[in-house]
């Protein structure tokens, strides 16, 4: 009785490590800053292992007129640290869809 009370007791202790970690990755703690991510091109970066697509962006692709461009001001977005986006999807090439958020 012990050993499952003293369980017990461990899992709700962790419950709120387990919530924060699942809202902050459904962006319901109002969004997250990705400085130190890389942009990919106008509209898609990496930060970490995972890649973002910016859900409100149309960039031109890598190789496109214009893409250097685009690319070059996400970068700077991302630099900043003044963007916030928040979690919104995953779409078909596994990338989260991510939405630029108002401060």
């Amino acid at each position: 009785m012990k050993l499952i009370r003293s369980c017990v007791l461990g899992v709700l202790l962790l419950i709120p490590f387990l919530v924060s970690d699942t809202v902050s990755a459904k962006g319901k703690s109002g969004g997250h800053r990705y400085k130190g991510g890389k942009a990919i091109d106008g509209d898609t970066f990496r930060y970490g292992e995972k890649r973002y697509r910016i859900q409100q962006y149309n960039a031109p692709e890598v190789g496109k007129p214009g893409w250097k461009k685009s690319t070059k001001e996400l970068q700077k977005k991302l630099d900043s640290g003044n963007y916030k986006w928040e979690h919104k999807a995953r779409d078909k090439y596994g990338r989260d869809i991510v939405e630029e958020q108002k401060e």
